[in-house]
């Protein structure tokens, strides 16, 4: 046995006490993020929640740093932020749309662009720095863009507060409240076709829920089948969209003694990024086969063997 002196125990213990103390105590200040479809577009909605002693007069967001916590890095030295925007998107030009940004009464955004680092999305209070986000308050604020931008539901986030000599912030990780895949249910009909060598209009009929999203993107990945198929077997589909109609050959191997059983894979996708997938079949039966089928229900329904 290891023996501890009093000395020693004493210091562990307190290190151990300060430890968890430090561990309990709350971020100055939270974002909480969630996306959701609307309009043909994603608005990113930021939940700023302030913990900390002081007045929350400012937040940025689309930030991506290794710094979290700490002051707001003027210099490379400091371990300067990277300010980044995603590609393309509309919001990284000073004369931005207001009716695509929102936030509480009063407050007023911008586009800050940084030198060969990019931009970034800043709410500021008017005649800074007057109260903004008092102790303990949450304040909601969104974006809406034109696509899916990781920057800005699971980037990070700076926040603005005043001090005596200028103001200081404090740097973070946004946190994203939708974790969830959508709930994804497929129904194809008809879900068994007659073999006739023809192709028969097959419809998709989809839903979805999720808790956030209203209205997840939903796409048709895939139509495979466990035989062979030919590029004629499957006509008027359109993957990678929410396509919900489209033909299949009915046909079959007759050298294949089970029947041809096409399986259909749709996606759907939630604004925060999580990805579900269902799937539902078609079955192509030879025309005795589908006799023999309905001969024992009907058998079934009049109770006999």
């Amino acid at each position: 046995m290891n023996y501890i002196s009093p000395k020693y125990s004493l210091l562990l213990s307190f290190l151990l006490m300060v430890t968890s103390y430090v561990q309990a105590q709350p971020l100055p200040v939270v974002v909480k993020t969630y996306g959701e479809h609307y309009a043909g577009q994603i608005a990113y909605h930021h939940q700023v929640t302030n913990n900390g002693s002081r007045d929350v007069v400012g937040i940025a967001i689309g930030l991506d740093t290794d710094d979290q916590g700490s002051d707001h890095p003027a210099t490379r030295e400091q371990g300067e932020l990277n300010f980044v925007m995603p590609k393309g998107a509309e919001l990284c030009n000073p004369k931005i749309n207001p009716a695509s940004i929102s936030g509480p009464t009063g407050w007023t955004a911008q586009v800050i662009q940084i030198e060969h680092t990019g931009c970034y999305l800043q709410w500021s209070r008017p005649k800074y720095p007057k109260s903004g986000i008092q102790v303990g308050q949450t304040l909601n604020f969104s974006v809406t863009v034109p696509q899916y931008a990781q920057e800005y539901i699971a980037g990070h986030f700076s926040a603005a507060y005043p001090v005596d000599g200028g103001p200081r912030y404090f740097n973070g990780a946004m946190e994203l409240l939708d974790k969830v895949p959508p709930i994804l249910t497929v129904t194809l009909t008809p879900s068994t076709v007659r073999e006739n060598d023809k192709l028969v209009p097959i419809t998709a009929t989809i839903s979805v829920k999720d808790d956030y999203d209203p209205l997840p993107e939903i796409k048709l990945e895939s139509i495979t089948a466990n035989e062979v198929l030919e590029a004629s077997d499957i006509r008027d589909a359109s993957f990678g969209t929410d396509d919900r109609q489209f033909l299949l050959k009915a046909e079959h191997e007759e050298r294949n003694t089970t029947a041809r059983v096409y399986m259909v894979v749709y996606s759907a996708t939630d604004a925060s990024g999580n990805q579900s997938l269902a799937s539902a079949t078609v079955t192509v039966q030879e025309e005795e086969r589908m006799h023999e089928d309905h001969r024992d229900k009907e058998n079934k329904k009049s109770g006999k063997d």
